[in-house]
């Protein structure tokens, strides 16, 4: 059998809590008491037990100060009594909202959609790159300036 501070931190690790939390859970204004019966290798008083089993009910008090058993007097444990009111209330609220039937279709849709503009704003970013070349090169070319000196002597010209 293992010590009872060995059982005690491996019901805390198997509770996914460390120290701290536990000792809070348990009513204890900070950790020392827990600490130190793992640490100090010390034997949990009969309040202490009290305290967690009643905490914890699914701890089986035997497993805890003697060894014998399992852990856990049950294989399931129910955690909804866990949650507070408030918590329990967001849950029923938001859960039912974020399962509504043809929200996620929905949202799939809105993707395709914007995943297509995305699509053709890069194409048509592309081709005003292209198009801005071009014109660049027309403009710089000596032809183009001919051709506007030319329209110039016209319009002048006619005036």
């Amino acid at each position: 059998m293992s010590h009872p501070s060995k059982r005690l931190s491996e019901l805390i690790n198997s509770l996914s809590l460390n120290i701290n939390s536990f000792s809070k859970e348990c009513g204890y204004p900070s950790s020392a008491t827990i600490w130190r019966i793992i640490e100090q290798k010390k034997k949990p008083s009969n309040p202490t037990i009290n305290k967690i089993c009643e905490r914890f009910p699914q701890v089986n008090r035997e497993w805890l100060l003697t060894g014998y058993g399992e852990m856990f007097t049950t294989q399931q444990t129910d955690y909804s009594e866990d949650l507070t009111v408030t918590a329990k209330q967001v849950i029923d609220t938001i859960v039912p909202k974020m399962l509504k039937v043809g929200l996620v279709e929905k949202a799939e849709s809105l993707i395709a959609k914007l995943e297509e503009n995305l699509s053709n704003f890069e194409f048509i970013s592309e081709a005003i790159v292209i198009n801005s070349k071009r014109l660049k090169s027309i403009y710089i070319s000596e032809e183009f300036r001919g051709l506007v000196s030319y329209t110039r002597y016209i319009t002048v010209q006619k005036s």
